[in-house]
């Protein structure tokens, strides 16, 4: 507990309910992370906004379509590392080097074989649209130097440092951001995919090496643990179907849409659906910041979870409604901002905005489960929403084009939601109130 957390506990000082300063603690530590979060998610938002107007467009529908199958596959590319350092350090937080070097293994491991796999696939469905060595580079930029950045990211956060937490992938897209506009101001004409593809994953790997040093650093070596690593990864994997599952029905569509629709299609769609993804960026950080607490509630069950669940949703719904209802309004902006070729982003927009709610409902009620410590059935409902997502992807792209993802997206979203908050309101009518676990003592934590 920091300082801040005890200021009303002092003598004379004014005494707050418990529920009220958890409460306010839990505001502010979202914001401290909403810092990182937002300038992440502008460097993200900025370089998409100059790629898109940089590149022409038919270029940049392929460069959507392989970044989309990159998001489908990354979350194997990890093993569920970040996920397993989470709820490992809520079991041992005194072992925290431990957890963080097995993570780091298995992103290693998995996140070469992922790349392999993507270049793979990416020559297969594109053929020669697009080059072997772009795919392979956009790979191993994102499956192998980001996904190492995220798993120092998870273990400073589960040690507390929650600003630390939120900087460092920060630090990677302002760095490839600054990169893409050196980049476009040397070109003498539009910008090729392949000059961006060799940029990026050279920037990418030049920021992962200091970001590994960092968390690393203390006292004593890190505990190479390659048996222990591979021991975690069938749990791991649990965490990370859920994840790709859902990465599917976020991204399979755009990979869709550039191979069955037309990349101009895929970039338009994407356009609406980035501004959506930047929209969320508040929701994000307190999704962020509360997924550990998940883990620590979870240990006394899933009551003790969905009651942590319950005092956050007013907070994710307050913020969603207006948010949503705001994109709609603004949604005639998207030519001013994209170009007059993304004109009809502005229906996209105003079509996905609803996103905005569904996805603040689906990820609480999933967190509870995972918090819980029922992964498998998180990632059973995921996959079921991944398979029909796919399947409506391929009647309605092809006949429908972008408006086609669009209907695809919302009803598939809208299902999670009722197909999590079903099972999470079945699993705690059959778990039987247990006595609190009490957590882990503060001063086991760092604290920035």
């Amino acid at each position: 507990m920091t300082v801040a957390d005890t200021e009303a506990d002092r003598p004379g000082g004014p005494a707050a309910p418990a529920h009220r300063r958890r409460s306010d603690g839990f505001l502010r530590r979202s914001g401290t992370f909403l810092v990182g979060t937002l300038l992440r998610t502008l460097a993200q938002g900025v370089l998409f906004v100059l790629l898109a107007r940089e590149m022409p467009i038919e270029a940049y529908g392929l460069f959507v379509g392989v970044t989309a199958l990159v998001a489908v596959v990354s979350p194997f590319a990890s093993a569920g590392a970040p996920s397993l350092i989470f709820q490992s350090y809520a079991d041992a937080p005194a072992e925290w080097r431990r957890h963080l070097a097995r993570g780091l293994v298995l992103t290693a491991t998995f996140g070469a074989g992922a790349a392999i796999l993507v270049t793979a696939a990416g020559v297969t469905i594109w053929g020669g649209q697009v080059r072997l060595v772009d795919v392979a580079a956009l790979a191993v930029a994102d499956l192998l130097a980001w996904r190492l950045v995220e798993v120092v990211a998870a273990s400073v956060q589960a040690r507390g440092r929650v600003f630390a937490a939120s900087l460092i992938p920060a630090l990677l897209h302002v760095c490839r951001l600054v990169a893409a506009v050196v980049l476009a101001l040397a070109a003498t004409g539009p910008l090729a995919l392949h000059a961006w593809a060799v940029t990026a994953v050279v920037v990418s790997g030049a920021v992962c090496l200091p970001v590994l040093w960092y968390g690393a650093r203390g006292p004593g070596r890190l505990p190479v643990d390659v048996r222990g690593s591979f021991a975690q990864a069938r749990t791991g994997m649990l965490f990370a179907v859920g994840l790709s599952a859902q990465s599917v029905y976020n991204d399979l569509d755009k990979v869709m849409l550039s191979r069955l629709g037309s990349p101009e299609g895929a970039a338009v769609y994407a356009a609406a659906y980035r501004v959506v993804d930047f929209a969320y960026t508040p929701a994000r950080s307190m999704a962020a910041v509360a997924y550990p607490r998940f883990f620590e509630a979870g240990r006394a069950g899933p009551r003790a979870a969905l009651r942590l669940t319950r005092s956050l949703l007013p907070k994710y719904l307050a913020f969603s409604v207006p948010a949503a209802l705001l994109l709609v309004a603004l949604a005639p902006t998207m030519p001013l901002v994209f170009g007059a070729e993304y004109a009809a982003a502005t229906p996209a927009l105003q079509g996905l905005s609803a996103l905005l709610v569904l996805k603040s409902l689906h990820y609480l009620a999933a967190d509870t489960l995972s918090g819980s410590r029922l992964q498998g059935r998180r990632t059973v409902c995921q996959i079921a929403v991944g398979v029909v997502n796919a399947g409506l992807n391929v009647w309605l792209i092809p006949a429908y084009g972008w408006q086609g993802a669009v209907v695809s997206s919302l009803v598939c979203d809208a299902l999670l939601v009722a197909l999590l908050w079903g099972l999470l309101a079945a699993v705690v009518r059959r778990d039987r109130p247990a006595a609190a676990v009490a957590p882990h003592p503060a001063s086991t934590r760092e604290r920035d």
